[in-house]
């Protein structure tokens, strides 16, 4: 009695020992931590971004941003459909109250986008450096 086919247990423990080889535990924990650091930047980081924002032009101005991504090699920020929307007149600008402003995207430098998750001082300082860059596309664009 020779089977044609080899046991079912020769198969489930070829499988478990292609799962647990570096050449598959290295790109899933990867990926897990690029997912992550995805709904980490859509959840929190976009929420003191905002904050950061509304204190960056003294509550003149809000922003609503779509979505937000990493770099697949966590260097960079991808702010996707950013919309600025004037609340009060300014003084320095000519803009008016409700005039809205659209981004499409925006591609922004960050080396240590890994930081964000551990450290608070990081997001801190990213933000305020992001809110900078945003407000001088917007300049730019006008």
């Amino acid at each position: 009695m020779n089977p044609r086919f080899p046991h079912k247990t020769f198969a489930i423990n070829w499988l478990k020992a292609l799962m647990l080889s570096p050449g598959i535990l290295f790109p899933m924990g990867y990926l897990l931590l690029y997912l992550s650091t995805n709904i980490f930047l859509n959840d929190k980081y976009k929420k003191d971004l905002t904050r950061s924002f509304n204190h960056e032009t003294g509550n003149s101005r809000q922003i609503s941003i779509k979505s937000l991504k990493a770099g697949f090699i966590f260097d960079s920020v991808t702010l996707n459909q950013i919309e600025l929307t004037s609340t009060a007149p300014s003084h320095a600008t000519t803009s008016r109250t409700g005039e809205k402003t659209t981004i499409n995207c925006m591609k922004i430098p960050s080396p240590n986008l890994q930081k964000l998750l551990y450290s608070r001082s990081a997001i801190q300082a990213s933000t305020k450096n992001i809110c900078k860059l945003i407000l001088a596309e917007e300049h730019r664009n006008q």
